[in-house]
This record gives structure tokens, C-alpha cells and sequence, in this order.
């Protein structure tokens, strides 16, 4: 089982390279279809729980699987949620959750980006969201990570 310390390092650095690397995109990968469903996916205390739920127990099973899917930023969505496929342990995982593999993929997605981006305001890092971070994560999730950071950032 990860440490809280350890979970929580691991999210702040996927978090990062999530935003930086949705930040430099360029404005016509801006306008893919899976950053679309990231923007547009709403989070809610439920779909939290349920992510951080399935995201403890399939972190229990990278140790028999190295090759669970990550989250490359060289994959697609599909590419990721297909992946979860090869795993019966992992596809059940996410079924007890009530999550679909795209589900998971794309909740987790738009969580980090928006726990990153609150993250780095609440540390004054700046005082209102940038323009790019307004344009890969909604002022709707970030307003919810606003409300809720010390939950959705704890982990489970």
C-alpha cells in the first residue's frame, strides 16, 4: 500500500507534467477530441471517491502488472482505456467503482489538472488562472477543487 506521502508526491507529479504538458500544447491539439472530454467532464465529490477508490486499488496491482496503463502523454485516451482491457483485475476494479476504463482515464485526467492548478494558486504561485489553464481545465472543476481541495486532495 503507498504511503500517504508517497501517493500524494505521485499525484503532484503527474499533476505537473499533466498541466505543463496541456499548457505548451499547441492550439490545434487544444482542440482534440479527448482534451475536449477532459474540459468538459464534471467532477463531483461521488466521481472523486469513486476515482480515488479504483486508483488505490489499482495501484496495489502495478506491482503484478508494470505494463497497467499510466497515462503516457504519447497515448490517446482510447489508447490508455483499451489498455485497461489486457487486465481482468483491473477491469474489475473499475466496474465495482462504476467506472468505465474512458471513465477512469478521463476523470483522473481532468482531477490532476485541476488539483495542480488550484495547487499552484492556493501557493500564490498566481493570484488568477492563466489563459492556457482556463482553456484545458473548466472554471466549473476549478471552482470544485476550489470548494473541496483538502478532500479531493486527500488521498483515500
Amino acid at each position: 500500500m503507498l504511503s500517504r506521502k508517497c501517493f500524494t508526491s505521485m499525484v503532484v507529479a503527474v499533476a505537473m507534467l499533466s498541466v505543463a504538458a496541456a499548457a505548451a500544447q499547441s492550439q490545434k491539439e487544444r482542440d482534440s477530441s479527448d482534451q475536449k472530454e477532459s474540459y468538459n467532464y464534471v467532477l463531483t465529490m461521488d466521481k472523486v471517491q469513486k476515482l480515488k477508490d479504483a486508483t488505490k486499488a489499482l495501484s496495489a496491482l502495478a506491482a503484478r502488472y508494470p505494463d497497467l496503463p499510466s497515462g503516457s502523454s504519447e497515448q490517446t485516451l482510447d489508447e490508455i482505456a483499451q489498455r485497461f482491457q489486457k487486465y481482468p483485475d483491473a477491469m474489475a476494479i473499475l466496474n465495482k467503482n462504476g467506472l468505465t476504463p474512458r471513465e477512469y482515464v478521463v476523470g483522473t485526467m481532468t482531477m490532476v489538472k485541476a488539483l495542480m492548478a488550484v495547487g499552484l494558486k492556493r501557493s500564490g504561485r498566481y493570484k488568477e488562472y492563466p489563459p492556457d489553464i482556463l482553456k484545458v481545465v473548466s472554471p466549473a472543476n476549478l471552482a470544485f477543487v476550489e470548494k473541496h481541495y483538502d478532500e479531493v486532495r486527500k488521498p483515500r
